[in-house]
């Protein structure tokens, strides 16, 4: 059985990238919950987004666990090849393509916004050929 052909490749990745962004939602969702600690100097790389995230209060921090969790099960369905694992990493990368999309129009961010939309277009074209869907059971 040639694992290559059946898209071993390509969904290995996905799994990796949501596994990662699973891990980086909840972490960034703790360093929320915790400010001023150790991680603090970590907001340097992305200022905007403490801004944006210190707005919304706790209630971020919920949001991030629930995106994390969202992505994770979405690594764990599409490695099982469970079909609710490939709708939860269709959602999430549909979502964050529109996002990014947003994120452009309103903040002017043109390279940052165009490269998520890009990469999550990319990751919703692998996942809807007919070949990985067939991968797929319900």
């Amino acid at each position: 059985m040639n694992l290559r052909r059946q898209g071993w490749g390509g969904l290995t990745v996905i799994v990796l990238f949501l596994a990662f962004a699973a891990l980086m939602a909840a972490f960034i969702g703790t360093v929320l919950l915790f400010p001023g600690r150790l991680l603090e100097s970590l907001w340097r790389f992305n200022p905007e987004g403490r801004t944006a995230f210190e707005k919304l209060g706790r209630f971020s921090s919920f949001l991030l666990f629930l995106v994390g969790a969202v992505a994770g099960g979405a690594a764990v369905g599409i490695s099982r090849r469970h079909k609710w694992g490939w709708w939860f990493a269709v959602l999430l990368f549909a979502v964050n393509a529109c996002g990014d999309a947003v994120n452009v129009l309103l903040t002017g961010r043109v390279m940052q916004g165009l490269s998520g939309v890009v990469i999550s277009s990319l990751f919703l074209w692998y996942l809807v050929q007919p070949a990985v869907r067939r991968q797929f059971r319900d």
